[in-house]
């Protein structure tokens, strides 16, 4: 059960890592502070951020419910040899 925990938790780590680097990506696609002009469309993609987004966040609840799973599967556990 500890390694599911193990592995859910380095799991939700990658997942906001991924989310961060996006979330920056998305920022730095924007003006500046006080420039009015934004970068032509050509040179931003967005798309692949926000599917970055997309897939952080559907894996961070993945690996959330993996998390859960196990607690609950250890309680039964310790519940039982007690």
């Amino acid at each position: 059960m500890i390694d599911a925990l193990q592995t859910a938790t380095a799991g939700m780590t990658r997942a906001t890592d991924r989310l961060g680097t996006a979330a920056r990506t998305i920022a730095a696609s924007g003006a500046r502070v006080g420039d009015t002009a934004l970068p032509p469309a050509a040179q931003v993609d967005l798309s692949s951020a926000a599917a970055d987004l997309i897939g952080s966040q559907t894996s961070f609840a993945l690996n959330a419910a993996v998390a859960r799973t196990a607690d609950r599967m250890t309680g039964k556990l310790l519940d039982i040899s007690a």
